[in-house]
């Protein structure tokens, strides 16, 4: 039979034909009379008027969305901390053809830096490499270095690649210093014939104290103070931090992390609750009474708070520090903050 040709995205990413049957109906001739069409013959042309529309609208329809998909290959993420920095990590894949599937994937590797993963559509890594992050000693820049990974990336993902190594960074790469609203660029490698020139680009936003930082969420810590089993233990942090996650790490306790429903693939507990401005939960036999400036839910007065508690955490480097709160000399583990993100993977591996 006849057919009309339209086109679906298919899921190796090319436009593959489809053929759809037009419904074929002979026209009814009378002696003697002028041919008209009948009854039957107009709803046939009506159906197959309709169907060509479908099928057209269809096609504009898969062209649009394909290209949708396509220009939306610049993932983002942000993460906020209460000494008032502020860090944004952009990918940019070019101009993919569709040919090949491309996604980024960021994990903590240490207590500053971070594994950032580009895994093709069979999930296997095409590229990674470490990003770490520092402030300089008068805490006014923001300092990033792109390195290699090498066996404890090895180690922690063997078979990322399907056994082989895994691409990278063939030696450091450091970005320019930033200040408060700079960003720098690297670029990282690029796939012939489809389209994918791949970079990565940081950027650095330094608050001041009375600033509000992160990227906007159901969460807000503002000027967070913590009381564990009825004792002040920790804060007020400086600043207010607001995101889709948030955290603080108190020393000797480890990191906390907080959501308001239960994160996919992690073993958040439902431990608690927020009223206003005051967050109570229980983890491990502790009490923890958290209070805050401002209301710690944006977008309710009272929820339900999910838990997960990491007591191995501890931060690296100086980038979670006090530095313009002349306490350089304090390490970083010896120090409270809070932090929001709309990542659990700049804390998490």
């Amino acid at each position: 039979m006849p057919g009309t040709c339209c086109a679906r995205l298919a899921s190796t990413g090319r436009v593959e034909p489809v053929h759809v049957n037009h419904v074929r109906v002979d026209h009814v001739h009378n002696e003697g009379m002028r041919h008209t069409p009948s009854f039957a013959t107009s709803i046939a042309r009506l159906i197959n008027g309709l169907i060509s529309r479908l099928i057209n609208g269809l096609i504009a329809w898969l062209m649009v969305a394909s290209s949708a998909s396509l220009s939306m290959a610049q993932l983002t993420s942000t993460v906020a901390l209460s000494n008032g920095v502020e860090v944004k990590v952009t990918a940019n894949l070019g101009q993919p053809t569709g040919a090949e599937t491309l996604t980024v994937e960021m994990a903590r590797a240490s207590g500053n830096s971070f594994y950032r993963t580009f895994k093709d559509q069979n999930h296997l890594t095409v590229f990674a490499y470490e990003l770490s992050v520092g402030l300089s000693s008068d805490g006014k820049e923001l300092h990033f270095v792109g390195k290699p990974v090498e066996n404890e990336f090895a180690a922690r993902y063997p078979n990322a690649d399907a056994g082989k190594p895994v691409p990278t960074l063939s030696s450091d790469h450091d970005f320019m210093p930033l200040e408060s609203g700079q960003d720098d660029q690297i670029g990282l490698f690029e796939i012939p014939g489809m389209g994918l020139r791949v970079a990565d680009s940081v950027k650095a936003i330094l608050h001041a104290p009375d600033e509000s930082a992160g990227s906007g969420g159901p969460l807000r810590f503002a000027s967070m103070k913590v009381s564990i089993n009825g004792t002040p233990s920790a804060g007020p942090a400086r600043a207010s931090v607001s995101g889709r996650y948030a955290m603080f790490y108190i020393p000797g306790q480890g990191g906390f992390f907080f959501a308001t429903e239960a994160p996919e693939g992690r073993n958040f507990m439902k431990a608690g609750s927020i009223d206003r401005n005051r967050m109570q939960f229980n983890m491990d036999n502790v009490s923890f009474d958290c209070s805050a400036a401002d209301s710690i839910l944006v977008n309710a007065d009272s929820g339900e708070i999910w838990v997960f508690h990491d007591p191995a955490y501890q931060p690296a480097g100086n980038w979670t520090q006090e530095i313009r709160a002349d306490q350089p000399d304090v390490p970083a583990k010896a120090v409270f903050f809070t932090a929001a993100s709309d990542s659990l993977s700049w804390w998490l591996p």
